[in-house]
């Protein structure tokens, strides 16, 4: 058992998360030299939980860690004290970093560390939370997984321009600017980040949202068709105890044909009304309803978000909904 700091995603629903993610872990002998590296972004690391089941999907594709690092210590038991300066170091890059990969000194962890073909980015906005994350996969099966994770500190955008501005510097200007394989993001306002992190994921690569609540998920599909974002909705999965699988949602913008109907009606009414030079006393008072709507709608400022969730007694264990896109090729990037 360990330590709730935030409310972790449970065992059955991250290994759903991960199926759906459709990471393909190669081990190092059978990849080509000229295939992309493994990166995987998951912003809102929380509890830790899911990035130790990310970690353990990628493990196979590195290679093992270096003698030295495999021989660390084992982390300290949960009855002794420990503080972030003690259990997490962080390096020249701003990253956190977990035994057994704090041997800075050591120049084979650095050839390893170099040679990664699968990284998990875990970033969470508390310096808390990503260190109490790092010690949950650190702590595990003493640090067997840890060397595939970098934790940071900070807000995604920001991370992310920084990243570009880092990666641009040593390649000289030649890197491109998607470099992201899979995103997942447990945000609570995940929909403002989307236009930023799209560039950032390359073509046909999965981005995932995880909210609490389905209004959520439905925020981030409106952001993308007002957008036009390259980003297509591949499934909307609700994920709760006894659902073996989910349950999909049927989630997209849509016209109602009675809409439509009624657009259509009304244009031929103001064409027949321009003929004859007036307009019926109906839809003329329809029109000014319609201005004073508009008008208030302008001089409204506070924005309220509906909040829908299942209500089913005190405490709700697990579940969410999880939205899946995949990355579409631009027409500006060409054919």
């Amino acid at each position: 058992m360990t330590a709730r700091r935030v409310t972790p995603i449970y065992p059955a629903d991250a290994n759903l998360i991960v199926s759906l993610l459709d990471i393909h872990a190669s081990i190092p002998n059978h990849i080509s030299p000229h295939q992309s590296r493994i990166e995987i972004l998951e912003a809102g690391t929380g509890h830790g939980a899911l990035t130790l089941h990310l970690a353990r999907a990628i493990h196979s594709t590195n290679p093992p860690l270096p003698v030295a690092a495999a021989a660390a210590p084992e982390q300290p038991s949960r009855g002794e004290e420990t503080s972030a300066a003690t259990t997490n170091s962080e390096n020249n890059s701003g990253v956190l970093e977990s035994p057994p990969t704090q041997l800075h000194g050591d120049p084979d962890l650095k050839r390893w560390r170099a040679s990664r073909r699968a990284i998990i980015h875990g970033l969470d906005i508390s310096a808390e939370n990503s260190t109490h994350a790092s010690q949950i996969v650190s702590g595990f099966r003493r640090g067997l997984y840890a060397g595939n994770v970098d934790f940071h500190v900070g807000d995604v955008s920001e991370w992310i321009s920084k990243e570009l501005e880092d990666r641009t510097k040593g390649s000289d200007g030649q890197q491109s600017e998607a470099f992201l394989s899979h995103i997942l993001l447990d945000l609570p306002a995940a929909q403002l980040h989307l236009e930023r992190i799209s560039s950032t994921l390359r073509v046909d690569g999965v981005l995932t949202v995880f909210n609490p609540s389905i209004t959520q998920i439905t925020a981030c599909v409106e952001v993308i068709r007002e957008k036009r974002l390259p980003l297509v909705l591949d499934r909307v999965v609700e994920l709760g105890p006894g659902m073996t699988g989910g349950r999909e949602w049927d989630v997209r913008a849509v016209r109602p044909r009675a809409v439509i109907k009624a657009q259509s009606d009304r244009a031929k009414t103001f064409h027949n009304a321009g003929e004859e030079g007036r307009l019926p006393a109906d839809v003329s008072g329809e029109k000014s309803r319609d201005e004073e709507q508009v008008q208030a709608l302008a001089t409204h400022g506070q924005r309220w978000e509906l909040v829908c969730r299942p209500k089913v007694g005190g405490r709700v264990f697990g579940g969410g909904f999880l939205g899946v896109w995949r990355r579409m090729r631009h027409r500006r990037e060409g054919n």
